[in-house]
């Protein structure tokens, strides 16, 4: 009877490791873990994008669809900051294992007023956008919530 609850805690320990691998593995990223997100300053985010896996005839095609796709991460990470995360998880465990683990998040909210701070290329297939809002923006973006719908 003692090892099935230690089985149960090292399935739920191992769940709770993936669950967290998994969400670190996201395009955007947040900085200095809050430093810059107070009410005084502008709430910042970052994100990324490769060239080599987007679409596109040439290589400049290519680099303009990077740009734009790490544009868009940056800007869903500052949706997550203003309206939060909806984050869903579900495992199948059974006899000590786990057999499927599933880690759902959705974020939705409109985004106003962001600034574009920089793009530019980190690596030589990878670009960087860095975008802002200010807290003025962030407080009337809140007190309007989000709809089930943007389109």
């Amino acid at each position: 009877m003692m090892f099935e609850g230690v089985a149960s805690m090292k399935t739920k320990l191992f769940s709770v490791l993936t669950g967290c691998l998994l969400l670190g593995g996201c395009a955007a990223i947040e900085t200095g873990l809050g430093v810059g997100n107070t009410p005084s300053g502008p709430y910042r985010a970052i994100g990324y994008s490769s060239t080599s896996i987007q679409p596109g005839r040439n290589a400049a095609q290519k680099q303009l669809m990077a740009i734009r796709a790490a544009k868009a991460a940056a800007m869903r990470e500052l949706a997550e900051k203003i309206y939060g995360a909806d984050v869903g998880a579900q495992s199948s465990v059974g006899e000590g294992r786990i057999y499927n683990d599933v880690l759902r998040m959705n974020v939705e909210g409109l985004v106003r007023g962001a600034r574009v701070v920089s793009i530019q290329p980190i690596r030589v297939d990878v670009y960087e956008a860095v975008l802002e809002v200010d807290p003025a923006e962030v407080a009337a973006m809140r007190s309007r919530p989000p709809r089930s719908t943007y389109r």
